[in-house]
């Protein structure tokens, strides 16, 4: 039991790291788009590998028990 409550835990921090990197990426994103940058396709692959990767997250941590 003590292995999956440290799982989760670091599950629940993964998350919310992904979710935190996804908002920067997605600001860094637009401003980029506005100055005309031309690595916008780098970072949409970026993007949708961390959304892949917060997606597996999300599963895993549908079978972790409710945080305290």
């Amino acid at each position: 039991m003590e292995n999956n409550t440290d799982r989760c835990k670091k599950l629940r921090r993964l998350h919310s790291s992904l979710v935190e990197e996804l908002r920067l990426l997605k600001e860094s994103q637009q401003e980029e788009e506005s100055e005309g940058f031309e690595n916008l396709a780098q970072t949409a692959n970026i993007k949708k590998s961390l959304q892949e990767t917060l997606s597996m997250v999300v599963r895993e941590l549908e079978k972790c028990p409710e945080e305290d």
